[in-house]
């Protein structure tokens, strides 16, 4: 004769098995984007990795998603070395320079061509780092990157030309910069 008593043993296995696949299929749900909608992992890639390509999506909706600008900025302030705040209210035109404590950005124009301007970032407390990205974030919530390439002894140049959005952020007394 057959033993015909449930197998407790197995019933809690298969439970636990439902319930783990149930789990997983949320989790899923939660870290898959709706369409249309940017994933974190690509948020923190542009933040922090320079040698990452984002996707137009993803600068469209910095460009024009408000919730998004307000997590980016918090991203931002949370992984930069150093962050630049907007400059004193009595400070009026184009900046020759901005400076916190650890790091400056100098702008000195070509001799070359005046429509190009040399952005030398230090970081004057720490030798070794080496900067890699400016950020830019306008009063209007847009950020813009730029990477710096390698550097020596925590200095780094880059050309710009004077007219390009980043060249005006950087000097713009109104903007936010973040150096990592």
């Amino acid at each position: 004769m057959a033993d015909t008593t449930p197998n407790t043993t197995t019933n809690a296995t298969e439970r636990f098995a439902t319930e783990a696949l149930d789990t997983l299929s949320h989790v899923d749900e939660i870290l898959t984007p709706a369409p249309g909608k940017v994933a974190f992992a690509d948020l923190y890639a542009y933040a922090v990795d320079p040698g990452h390509e984002p996707a137009d999506r993803l600068l469209d909706a910095l460009d024009t998603d408000t919730g998004l600008q307000a997590d980016f900025q918090r991203l931002l302030k949370n992984t930069a070395r150093y962050y630049m705040p907007e400059v004193a209210a009595a400070s009026t035109g184009a900046l020759d320079s901005r400076e916190v404590d650890g790091c400056k950005i100098l702008f000195k124009s070509s001799r070359a061509d005046p429509d190009q301007v040399y952005v030398i970032v230090e970081a004057t407390a720490d030798k070794t780092f080496a900067p890699e990205m400016l950020f830019v974030q306008f009063p209007d919530g847009r950020t813009r990157r730029t990477e710096l390439g390698g550097g020596r002894d925590g200095r780094t140049q880059i050309l710009l030309d004077r007219a390009s959005e980043i060249a005006q952020g950087l000097m713009d007394i109104n903007t936010e910069v973040y150096v990592k």
